[in-house]
């Protein structure tokens, strides 16, 4: 959920914006491998806006880099995949993810780098 959160608070920043170009001229936008254009902002997952929003001054660079551990992390959530890497997420892991998580929706929710 928290990975959830941080993707909205992504969109809603990306889509406050009154001119999108801004989006579509960073040097992080996805692209479309079969267009060569970049990907419309319908089909972004979380990567993408991380790095764009990092682009763009929404976060910090270490909120970036947390950003992407949390992206990581969050398909634990599937028993099947927490089993099969071996990995056990533990009530204090989840409550360090959910400072990371706020802090992080601190910086988007700052409306710094607005440009």
């Amino acid at each position: 959920m928290m990975g959830g959160l941080l993707e909205a608070l992504l969109v809603a920043r990306a889509n406050m914006l009154s001119d999108k170009a801004k989006l579509f001229k960073a040097a992080t936008v996805p692209i479309d491998p079969k267009t060569a254009k970049a990907l419309d902002l319908r089909r972004w997952t979380l990567g993408p806006y991380i790095d764009v929003g990092h682009e763009l001054g929404w976060i910090s660079d270490t909120a970036k880099d947390v950003a992407i551990i949390l992206r990581d992390y969050r398909n634990y959530v599937h028993p099947e995949k927490e089993r099969s890497h071996n990995i056990a997420l533990s009530h204090d892991d989840a409550v360090m993810f959910w400072e990371v998580t706020k802090t992080i929706s601190r910086e988007l929710l700052a409306l710094k780098g607005q440009r």
